[in-house]
């Protein structure tokens, strides 16, 4: 079939092939080989019996396999598949956008999560202290300024990059194209929350993630959500390291 030419002579936008297949089963392949590597970094740091124990820095380390699997397995997907991941995803920011994303991101951490996490703590018995628990062991790690400066970057800005990417670009897109935007801002929401594997927050994560892609159904672009997401976490970080 003849690929459409448009009148400037540029080649046209291909219909990005890519879809739910590529998004779960990939994500699944990814997450096998960051244990796997994630587990060889432990045991090469001699952290192999208890992880947790292991400085933050080796912590961030045996976690980038993952992060950076999604975000190159979203890109990758997009530009065998697609026309890229800038384009398919719709990764392009606007001056507005910053502002609306940081008070987005806010606005779900300070307020929204408070309120859906309340009644999940009185029904489980457990407590705020419970809820934070995961987070504030991290922060404790935290002993001097390189090690906040590790924090910041890869917990503030990497991270929520990288989910990004992959949970609001290629899984919502690919969940969208097939079952709609609310859908797909419901589906990958759920996923968003139940890959963390931390009970407790779950419905908290939920919420959080139906914040960032409402942004994305809304504005139609990545941009937001990202902004979102990083105000997200780094409202947590730099609350931890005012603490610690």
């Amino acid at each position: 079939m003849a690929i459409p030419i448009p009148s400037d002579g540029s080649l046209a936008p291909r219909r990005p092939t890519w879809g739910i297949p590529d998004a779960l089963i990939g994500y699944v392949v990814v997450y096998i080989v960051a244990v796997i590597i994630g587990a060889a970094i432990f045991a090469t740091a001699g952290y192999s019996d208890d992880p947790l124990d292991s400085p933050l820095i080796v912590q961030f380390v045996a976690n980038l396999p993952l992060w950076l699997g999604i975000l190159g397995l979203a890109i990758g997907v997009s530009a065998y598949k697609g026309n890229g991941w800038i384009a398919d995803y719709h990764v392009d920011l606007k001056a507005w956008d910053v502002p609306i994303g940081i008070g987005a991101g806010l606005l779900a951490q300070l307020v929204l999560v408070p309120l859906i996490a309340w009644p999940v703590l009185e029904l489980s018995g457990k407590s705020a202290d419970d809820l934070a628990k995961v987070a504030e062991d991290l922060g404790d790690k935290v002993h001097n300024p390189a090690d906040a400066i590790v924090f910041i970057v890869v917990v503030g800005l990497i991270a929520p990059i990288c989910e990004e990417v992959f949970f609001r670009g290629l899984l919502f897109r690919s969940f969208e194209k097939r079952l709609g935007a609310w859908w797909a801002l419901g589906l990958s929401s759920v996923l968003f929350a139940a890959t963390h594997g931390q009970l407790l927050q779950f419905v908290p994560l939920i919420a959080a993630g139906a914040v960032f892609g409402y942004l994305v159904v809304r504005t139609g672009r990545l941009g937001p959500a990202i902004v979102a997401h990083t105000a997200f976490n780094l409202t947590t970080v730099v609350s931890l390291l005012w603490l610690t």
